[in-house]
């Protein structure tokens, strides 16, 4: 080899090695960090993985919603040394079929989510089988231990990964506070990435856990009485309210149909649906005792006044409305005891229109309540611009605005409580130090004054006494209420076919602890109010009179036992 050659390969092998030695130097001194952590990445991941969701639990100690542990499966089919053999050993201890999950490993991606929201048992069962292959990823499930009861109200979760998200109800409505924080755990691969262990990192916050003010054995009758009333009536649904006037507190929130809240995708989104909140439906003859505080409010009614109702009906605006009161003259008074739309009418019409609005809007109707649950229905109240000549008849028979059963217990909750319209509250606490709590004050507005209150009061104890209320009477106890039989609009109109029958009412008197209202939608038996809606009351009434040792009359005790247990024995023939 001639020097010139030899000096050429010198010189290649000194570069060489000066760029060997540059890169290294790049490599562990000026970049040392990044090679670091991208060397740290392959042999340690960190997973994010949801803590425990929030229980929700009913005022009196029942679980309405919890979080169970669980642990979900992840393979890497690279891993697995036969996939068909591991699929046909796994499939059984998962309940899968084995075909199915062959397919899933065999022509999926590497790595593939064998199940979620399987027992630990089953999680080390299935390890076992592929232990480099198979890791075991914490997880939760989330379970119902009352089922279909208060599902409305609960709501339900869906799942995206590892992680429950509220779909529907307080689910939905509280999803951030009730889901925490996730927790941070370290995988450990090794050289060729299988996770050797998962350590946990970080423990997350735990989702709050809520104390609903229902009263789950009061909601349980609610629910029993409701689907009772929408077998025998032949009923589309039923919602029932049971409110303390005095709190606000909601004590029971029911809506049937119902659902499982662990398959909900198995119905009809509908039965999703809280009626109480969010279904608005005409209110009927609830709301002459509105119309009567508001014609005494302008004084349109003179002391003692009787009105015409002997002619089974009235024309109005070229239109005739019938009456079903026995033909007479009756007072105020007797008008709402009786429900006698004439007169109704007639005192409606004498109230100026804004002044009758402003009534119906005091009493909360057109406006939502503010109840934490989401989409609540504001009704429809229309404005006075827009009205017609029969709409203040038309109001005064609740058949030109729409309600929900939430504000028309509010309203009557308004009467019963001595004037004041109620904030109504459906958490009575949470385990989150910092969460706002309802104030003290749990009134939104004075809408009455006492004596009007009481005036009130005295015209809904004669509707049970001697009016058509008299099927809501119960042995021990002085009850106030209404019926209301109302038409439904229907393409634009009202038929005979299509109506809702109310009862809503409070007690006991004179110191009313709940207001209780019951709404029927389309019974197709039977229709009227009376008979279709009060007896529902009834049955509510007594078990709640029971289970919340409301005070009975020392003279009528053996009887409001006999009445108590011939309604249980009712009720649990009526099935759930």
């Amino acid at each position: 080899m001639n020097a010139r050659r030899l000096w050429v390969v010198v010189l290649m092998l000194a570069v060489g090695g000066m760029t060997v030695v540059a890169r290294a130097v790049q490599i562990t001194v000026i970049d040392g960090d990044l090679w670091r952590d991208r060397a740290q990445r392959q042999h340690e991941q960190v997973l994010e993985v949801p803590g425990p969701r929030g229980t929700i639990r009913s005022a009196d100690g029942y679980v309405l919603a919890t979080s169970l542990e669980r642990v979900a499966i992840q393979a890497d089919t690279h891993l697995l040394n036969d996939p068909e053999l591991f699929a046909r050993a796994a499939a059984p201890l998962l309940g899968v079929d084995g075909d199915e999950l062959v397919e899933r490993l065999v022509d999926g991606p590497r790595v593939v989510w064998l199940a979620k929201q399987v027992s630990t048992s089953t999680g080390e069962a299935i390890r076992e089988l592929a232990p480099t292959a198979v890791v075991l990823v914490p997880d939760f499930e989330r379970a119902y231990p009352l089922g279909a009861m208060a599902a409305p109200v609960v709501g339900f979760v869906g799942r995206e990964e590892l992680r429950m998200v509220g779909r529907a109800g307080l689910e939905h409505h509280f999803d951030t506070k009730l889901a925490g924080q996730p927790w941070a755990y370290l995988a450990i691969n090794d050289a060729i990435q299988r996770k050797v262990r998962l350590e946990r990192l970080e423990l997350g916050e735990d989702g709050w856990d809520f104390e609903l003010a229902l009263h789950a054995r009061l909601q349980a009758v609610c629910d029993v009485e409701l689907r009772r009333a929408v077998k025998e009536l032949r009923a589309d649904a039923a919602s029932a309210v049971v409110l303390d006037p005095r709190s606000g507190a909601l004590l029971a929130l029911s809506s049937i149909p119902s659902f499982d809240p662990t398959a909900p995708n198995l119905v009809s989104d509908e039965r999703w649906r809280l009626r109480p909140v969010q279904d608005a439906i005409e209110p009927g003859s609830t709301v002459k005792p509105v119309v009567a505080a508001a014609a005494l409010a302008a004084d349109s009614v003179r002391p003692g006044e009787r009105f015409d109702c002997r002619g089974r009906g009235t024309r109005l605006a070229g239109f005739w409305i019938r009456d079903h009161v026995e033909p007479g003259r009756y007072t105020l008074d007797e008008v709402v005891a009786y429900s006698a739309n004439t007169g109704i009418i007639e005192i409606a019409e004498r109230i100026p229109q804004e002044d009758l609005h402003r009534t119906f809007a005091a009493f909360g109707f057109g406006r939502r309540s503010g109840i934490d649950y989401p989409a609540e229905s504001r009704g429809l109240m229309p404005e006075v611009r827009t009205w017609s000549k029969l709409s203040r008849a038309s109001f005064a028979l609740g058949q030109e605005l729409t309600v929900t059963p939430l504000q028309v217990a509010l309203a009557y909750a308004a009467i019963a409580n001595g004037g004041w319209l109620p904030e109504p509250r459906l958490v009575n606490s949470v385990s989150a130090e910092d969460w706002s709590m309802p104030s003290d004050r749990p009134y939104r507005a004075r809408v009455l004054d006492e004596a009007l209150a009481s005036r009130l009061t005295d015209m809904l104890e004669a509707v049970i006494e001697e009016g058509t209320g008299e099927g809501a009477r119960i042995p021990g106890l002085r009850v106030a209420g209404k019926t209301g039989t109302a038409q439904r609009a229907v393409n634009g109109g009202f038929d005979d076919e299509h109506h809702v029958a109310w009862f809503a009412g409070f007690l006991p008197l004179p110191d009313p602890r709940l207001v209780i209202v019951v709404a029927v939608e389309n019974p197709r038996v039977d229709f009227w109010a009376s008979t279709a809606a009060a007896p529902v009351f009834v049955r509510i009434a007594v078990a709640a009179a029971g289970h919340l040792d409301l005070p009975i009359s020392e003279d009528n005790v053996g009887a409001f036992r006999v009445a108590r247990a011939d309604e249980t024995v009712q009720s649990r023939g009526g099935g759930v």
